[in-house]
């Protein structure tokens, strides 16, 4: 389900969703919310901390195409102690006490994701490789 979110497939085949987003929540209250781009993987030595790139700045421009700084949209872990499925929305339970959500991006969201994709053709197949395995900073 997470993947399905992140990659733009819904839940039934030909469903197509925009992505996804995160939303985090501290004592029933939004505390984050942001896209995510499209690629996230499970810690090799924990398996319940997923790493995730949350898009939490605009896009620059350059030549008129989409520009992102890697140091700012930085990966995150996700320390997961739990996790559900609801309506199509995949809730979590972190370590930190906190609760977030998964959703499909809408708003102001789905574009800065949208501009991050067109940002991902623009780099040599090396450099998407290097950003899509979240293993460093």
């Amino acid at each position: 389900m997470f993947v399905d979110l992140l990659v733009g497939c819904g839940q039934d085949v030909g469903d197509d969703l925009p992505g996804a987003e995160l939303v985090v929540f501290d004592d029933g209250r939004e505390v984050f919310r942001s896209a995510l781009a499209r690629h996230a993987r499970r810690d090799r030595d924990d398996p319940a901390v997923i790493w995730i790139r949350p898009l939490v700045a605009r896009a620059a421009f350059r030549a008129g195409l989409p520009a992102f700084d890697v140091e700012v949209v930085r990966r995150r872990a996700l320390h997961v102690t739990g996790a559900r499925i609801d309506d199509g929305v995949l809730s979590v339970d972190l370590a930190s006490g906190q609760r977030a959500r998964i959703e499909p991006a809408r708003g102001d969201r789905l574009a800065v994701l949208q501009d991050f994709d067109t940002w991902m053709i623009t780099l040599t197949s090396a450099q998407r490789a290097d950003i899509e395995a979240l293993d460093h900073d």
